[in-house]
């Protein structure tokens, strides 16, 4: 796609340049893709999702997922879930699930459009996401506690893929690994009890995440990332940078700068340390990456159903 750099978006703003329904996710072609399949070579295969009932007690004041197996024939099974948040766990967000505060949702939409089913991740479902992805393991080049409000920049950024000696294309998936669900991981069961309850009021609810929102944004766009999945619970650090001295306002996140303004779908909660301690082992940091959300008419979220393939 031929497109201009970021500094040369009205005020940051790529939709006159955008597919409506598929945002960024348009850069995946098919010529594309097949490149992206000749990125296996030994078949290894590492799922990205979390199983469904993780975070367990769920973030942000969801509920639990209830699971139920029943007969339906004296020989025959069937379950059904019930309290399903598809963005309790491993997600994608789509563009319905974040707006600017006086633009609205990607494209213009209004929470009424959104609401009433303007296009959702079902757009993304028909189309499958696929192509060549890209790990990027600042955890893994720097140490940075789980609890932290850590600021992953774009310079930390820049300095990891040339350490792990890689490059961005368009159309790649970014895969970002800060190193937070591994910290979740190991805590026990009154920890992640206690995050739970710090992430319904915000209070002393810190994580390391990237920012600020601006930079980020002319980074992603000018790289030609299609999607950006991170292993954290919001893309972006909390507390969210404001920038120096202050400066940014509530339209300055990473979800409106990166997604509602620039089409680029944000993944949370993707579970990447097996595929980082793979590439570190053989040192390739590229693989076949894979996702089919589900297909929900107007859905704001969905789990990715995400593979990386090496």
């Amino acid at each position: 796609m031929d497109r201009p750099a970021y500094r040369d978006l009205d005020h940051g703003r790529a939709w006159e340049h955008l597919d409506p329904r598929l945002g960024s996710l348009a850069l995946l072609t098919p010529a594309r893709v097949a490149a992206a399949a000749r990125l296996v070579h030994t078949g290894r295969r590492f799922a990205l999702d979390l199983p469904l009932d993780l975070p367990s007690p769920p973030l942000f004041g969801r509920e639990a997922l209830r699971h139920e197996v029943f007969h339906i024939l004296d020989h025959v099974l069937d379950d059904r879930l019930d309290n399903f948040y598809p963005q309790a766990s491993t997600q994608w967000d789509s563009f319905g699930h974040y707006g600017h505060t006086v633009d609205g949702f990607f494209m213009g939409r209004t929470a009424g459009e959104v609401r009433g089913g303007a296009p959702g991740i079902e757009a993304w479902a028909e189309a499958g996401i696929a192509g060549r992805g890209v790990l990027l393991d600042v955890a893994r080049r720097v140490d940075i506690p789980g609890d932290s409000g850590f600021l992953i920049t774009t310079a930390l950024l820049d300095e990891t893929a040339a350490a792990q000696g890689v490059a961005l294309a368009p159309g790649d998936v970014l895969c970002l690994r800060t190193g937070w669900l591994a910290w979740y991981k190991s805590l026990d069961p009154a920890g992640r009890t206690d995050l739970a309850a710090r992430t319904r009021t915000f209070v002393d609810f810190r994580l390391p995440g990237v920012g600020p929102g601006p930079d980020v944004a002319e980074w992603c766009w000018d790289h030609g990332v299609a999607a950006l999945a991170v292993d954290n619970p919001m893309v972006e650090s909390m507390p969210i940078s404001t920038g120096i001295d202050g400066e940014l306002g509530p339209d300055d996140t990473v979800h409106v700068k990166v997604m509602v303004e620039l089409g680029i779908p944000l993944g949370e909660f993707f579970d990447l340390d097996a595929l980082a301690d793979d590439c570190a082992a053989d040192g390739v940091y590229e693989f076949l990456f894979t996702s089919k959300p589900l297909g929900i008419p107007g859905g704001i979220g969905s789990p990715p159903n995400a593979m990386a393939l090496k």
